[in-house]
């Protein structure tokens, strides 16, 4: 769920004092837009996520936090004018005096996000040219910062996958495909190689659209609610013994598949858990068996039916999902 809680924060340029809200918690079910647009209920907190002063008109993430570049540009005729501009949304011109004012601090990357989420405030508000517009002008930002690409592991060139969609969105094709192509000759993950792979099929169609990471890989649209990994052992392990599972294990266990030209790849670049995924969940599964009977010698509880061999749900279940078969008699 999200939690949001109001604060007095003191402006840093004027020093007036005013209460703000602040996202105090929050949640995403699903993968993000390709964009980098959160799923979920963090989502809706975008109008949180940008302060305005109500006395100056000051702009920032945080209020109470000015660089020295902000005081001269609050004052500036641009600046103002965004300040009065009524043609378009209230939250979009907020982004929008944020990424000036990060432009002016010499944050490119922080001024194109902020552009960027000026345009999915238009997109909420079905103001398509000028989402179209702010995506052009966070994308010229983005490409223009030297920090776009710093990633590692599974998401290996995400952020500058994210600014192939954002150049799509606005129309500019010609130049979404062939950073598209620079980003896979640099060597990006499978996921992102996917998700790049998907950009250059919708660019060929000629398609502008919102696309999810799901969409992209080809997976289903996640549905809030508990993920199941889909292998009894695995869940008997998760549920019973998740905290004695390492890292990799446990992200080995939500490893999903992915079908790519080169066929189906485990959708991970890591080499510890491409390593226990040898032989799928299964064997993942016997595996992670194998290693807690090993460390705990007589201490692993692994429940199942003396007449059929199948697990039971806990540790202390004495009746089998599969068989009629009941042990309530047996010790706990």
């Amino acid at each position: 769920m999200t939690k949001i809680i109001s604060k007095d924060i003191h402006c840093a340029l004027c020093g007036a004092s005013h209460a703000q809200h602040l996202i105090a918690s929050t949640s995403t079910f699903g993968t993000p837009d390709l964009d980098g647009r959160p799923a979920g209920m963090a989502r809706s907190t975008l109008t949180h996520w940008v302060q305005e002063c109500p006395n100056c008109g000051y702009c920032a993430a945080e209020l109470s936090k000015a660089h020295p570049s902000a005081r001269a540009l609050v004052q500036s005729d641009s600046y103002r004018a965004l300040c009065s501009d009524m043609s378009a949304p209230a939250l979009a011109t907020r982004f929008l005096r944020a990424a000036l004012v990060s432009e002016a601090a010499g944050d490119l990357s922080g001024a194109g996000d902020a552009r960027l989420h000026a345009a999915w405030v238009a997109d909420d508000a079905g103001a398509e040219q000028l989402a179209s517009q702010w995506r052009s002008d966070a994308a010229d930002a983005l490409l223009a910062s030297p920090g776009a690409t710093r990633e590692a592991g599974d998401w290996r060139g995400w952020q500058a996958a994210c600014v192939v969609d954002i150049l799509r969105r606005a129309g500019r094709a010609v130049q979404a495909r062939q950073h598209a192509e620079r980003i896979l000759d640099g060597g990006a993950s499978v996921l992102v190689t996917q998700v790049l792979r998907f950009q250059l099929a919708a660019l060929a169609s000629g398609d502008r659209l919102r696309h999810t990471v799901d969409q992209a890989l080809g997976r289903p649209e996640a549905a809030p609610g508990r993920r199941t990994l889909g292998d009894p052992l695995l869940e008997y392990l998760q549920q019973n013994h998740g905290q004695l599972l390492t890292q990799a294990e446990r992200k080995a266990m939500w490893m999903d598949t992915v079908q790519t030209q080169e066929g189906p790849r485990w959708l991970t670049d890591d080499p510890a858990v491409l390593s226990l995924l040898t032989e799928g969940k299964a064997g993942l599964g016997r595996a992670i068996e194998q290693r807690l009977r090993a460390e705990l010698a007589g201490e692993l509880v692994i429940n199942r039916c003396p007449k059929c061999g199948a697990l039971a749900r806990t540790s202390k279940a004495r009746q089998c999902r599969q068989c009629p078969h009941t042990w309530r008699d047996s010790p706990v």
